[in-house]
């Protein structure tokens, strides 16, 4: 991983659970705070697994020579599974907060039951493309987020059937 952009992820980690540790301090909600660091440091684990993040060296290769199949088939599954959360956080997120509706674990976890039928297809195109894992680090990083992109927008998919299934029933 190149060293500018680990800085950034580093200072971005920081930030991000110093934000959460003062909001949860406020709020007393610490167990939202300890989810909220379990993801971190899960995330922070398999890009280390991946790029030898935090202690990126300036030569980019992937750690160990060669990657893991498995481990980054996981990865992009998360990333995937990780954009259908997101989509369904900025959809919440983007009303304002008094027409928000209440809070639906259902309909935030819903997205990881059709997940294999979106990263089936996801996997096979990846495969497909040839990219050498061990070369190069923007090949890797454009394949987690193309991931990530392809479970938002098929959240996002999903959530427009369902609405219009929704009419067709009234």
């Amino acid at each position: 991983m190149p060293p500018e952009l680990n800085l950034v992820l580093v200072i971005s980690v920081i930030g991000f659970l110093a934000v959460a540790a003062f909001a949860a301090s406020r709020s007393g909600k610490w167990r939202s705070f300890a989810f909220q660091f379990a993801c971190v440091l899960i995330f922070s684990l398999i890009l280390h697994r991946l790029f030898d993040f935090p202690l990126a060296k300036t030569e980019v290769t992937a750690k160990g020579g060669e990657t893991n199949p498995l481990i980054v088939t996981v990865a992009l599954y998360l990333c995937m599974v990780a954009g259908m959360l997101f989509q369904f956080l900025y959809a919440h997120f983007l009303q304002k907060k008094a027409a928000r509706k209440s809070w639906d674990w259902g309909n935030f976890l819903a997205p990881v039951f059709a997940s294999p039928i979106v990263f089936i297809p996801l996997q096979s195109a990846l495969q497909g493309a040839g990219v050498d894992l061990n070369a190069q680090f923007e090949p890797r990083v454009m394949l987690f987020l193309v991931a990530f992109q392809n479970g938002f927008f098929w959240k996002d998919f999903f959530d427009r059937q369902r609405r219009e299934a929704d009419k067709d029933h009234d």
